[in-house]
């Protein structure tokens, strides 16, 4: 019986490792920035926003916060808006804000063009809480994603009870329900 010794042989040579590593490297240098393609980050600059009430139901509110692209240029986000209540002297109202796990997808705006999230939140206490919430909300901040400066609007819909919990999703192309 012959015993054969079995080796290893590279699978590419190190100089066709070379010669493909140098063309990767030509492709990725010379070919167009991705960057240089794509719209620029939307920030508090190039978005303006407003809240829009809807219909509610027994004990739940709803909302819609957009934010409207108000530049000449198309702009991009995705994600989630950061949310702060205000009283009427831009004190914090209590604020708690719940992201629902909804599909996260990247949001190319123009000129004029807004996207969306819906807001809910209680209007019945919860166990231990004042039957009325003890400072009413007049403000709104909302901080675009990724962005460290907000937006300010008015809140004309009322107390936010549930110890300030309201629930949102993620960002979408649009305005969204009128209703």
């Amino acid at each position: 019986m012959l015993f054969r010794k079995h080796t290893r042989r590279p699978l590419v040579a190190p100089i066709a490792l070379s010669a493909l590593s140098a063309v990767a490297l030509i492709g990725i240098t010379a070919g167009p920035s991705q960057a240089a393609t794509r719209p620029a980050w939307a920030d508090t600059s190039s978005l303006s926003v407003r809240v829009h009430g809807l219909n509610s139901g027994a004990g739940q509110r709803y909302a819609t916060v957009i934010l409207t692209n108000k530049t000449h240029r198309a702009v991009r986000t995705q994600g989630y808006v950061g949310l702060q209540l205000l009283d009427s002297h831009g004190r914090n109202v209590t604020t708690r804000v719940v992201r629902d796990h909804g599909k996260v997808g990247a949001i190319t705006l123009g000129p004029g063009q807004s996207a969306y999230t819906r807001l809910h939140w209680g209007a019945v206490p919860a166990a231990g809480e004042p039957t009325k919430a003890e400072k009413n909300p007049a403000r709104l901040e909302v901080t675009p994603p990724d962005a460290y400066r907000h937006l300010n609007t008015a809140w004309k819909l009322g107390e936010v009870l549930q110890k300030g919990r309201i629930d949102i999703t993620p960002l979408v192309k649009g305005t969204g329900p009128t209703a």
